[in-house]
């Protein structure tokens, strides 16, 4: 029998969930490019495993359910009433909302799964994340050619679309600057560069959700928790396959010699192996932090110089990802038994 103690986490963290499905499906499309909705919900999800294992498919479903039947029966007020019938969504919608429980629902609840079968982080992560970017890219190809959309004009309208409400935004708060001709044209090339890239950004946002919402779980569990603390990896050695340096090169061809729209192809190759460079550099940085027994206040002295001069650090860290492949910086064959 679970104790009171443990029902009544379940029971918040359950409702947590309800509500934050009831936000993301309402926000629609929106909530794929808010990194803070993955993080919401990965350590919602992972923390409600944490405490009851594979029995927190219950009340995942639950909250699913009543989620859903809330959005689509609801009658008391003007914003959601009969809003799975909105004839601005239509089947579109039907597919965001079923997407949307792959990326936020499933995939955290797969990752934690495999953690708790003895899975490695790095592969609890990359096969759940690979699942759902394949049935989300199935399901926009399918979208695409069936209604014979063109992409080219559609990327258009959006530009267009999403620029005027710019403009109109700018106007309102008295920025002038911003609404001239010549930034008109920048902020629409601006959001078709956005637009072509959402693929790695979905994707990246998908895999460090769950790796930084499990990385501050583990920080702040209490010892006894075996689901979070039995882990026997030293996260602080982690590194990807030597092999993964292909992937980037392999991005770094596509985007030199393709022309048009196919060189984005390229350039979201480029930056989602970037993104998993960056976290091996980021990972260096700690490990020595950790091996020189820098206190927590240099640390986040550290970490915040990172954040405030992201641009040039950022690239110098990603650079550094990508060398350890060679230099090895940790001598991480030293310390096989750590790992």
């Amino acid at each position: 029998m679970f104790r009171t103690k443990t029902v009544f986490l379940s029971l918040l963290l359950s409702f947590l969930l309800f509500l934050f499905i009831i936000n993301s499906i309402y926000n629609g499309m929106y909530s794929f490019i808010n990194p803070f909705i993955y993080i919401y919900y990965d350590i919602t999800l992972i923390l409600l495993f944490s405490i009851i294992g594979s029995a927190s498919v219950i009340p995942i479903l639950l909250s699913v359910v009543i989620a859903v039947g809330f959005l689509m029966n609801y009658s008391g007020g003007t914003i959601f009433s009969g809003y799975f019938n909105h004839a601005a969504f239509g089947r579109f919608f039907i597919s965001v909302i079923i997407i949307q429980l792959l990326v936020f629902v499933v995939t955290p609840y797969i990752f934690s799964y495999l953690i708790s079968k003895g899975f490695g982080a790095a592969k609890s992560i990359y096969l759940p994340v690979l699942a759902v970017f394949l049935v989300f890219f199935s399901f926009a190809a399918i979208y695409i050619f069936a209604g014979k959309i063109d992409i080219v004009s559609s990327l258009n309208y959006f530009s267009g679309n999403m620029t005027e409400k710019l403009i109109d935004a700018y106007n309102k708060m008295g920025m002038k600057y911003f609404t001239t001709l010549k930034m008109r044209d920048l902020i629409s090339k601006l959001l078709k560069l956005i637009f072509l890239l959402l693929p790695a950004i979905f994707i990246i946002f998908l895999w460090m959700g769950i790796w930084i919402s499990f990385i501050f779980l583990k920080k702040i569990s209490k010892k006894n928790n075996a689901f979070l603390n039995g882990i026997k990896e030293n996260l602080l050695l982690w590194k990807p396959s030597d092999y993964f340096l292909l992937f980037l090169i392999g991005g770094i061809m596509i985007s030199i010699f393709s022309v048009g729209i196919f060189k984005y192809i390229g350039y979201n190759i480029i930056l989602l192996s970037s993104s998993v460079y960056l976290v091996q550099g980021l990972t260096i940085i700690s490990f020595f932090f950790n091996k020189f027994h820098i206190n927590i206040f240099l640390r986040l002295l550290g970490y915040g110089i990172i954040f405030i001069f992201s641009n040039p650090i950022i690239i110098f860290i990603i650079m550094t990802g990508i060398f350890d492949t060679w230099f090895n910086f940790r001598k991480i064959e030293t310390n096989k038994k750590e790992v």
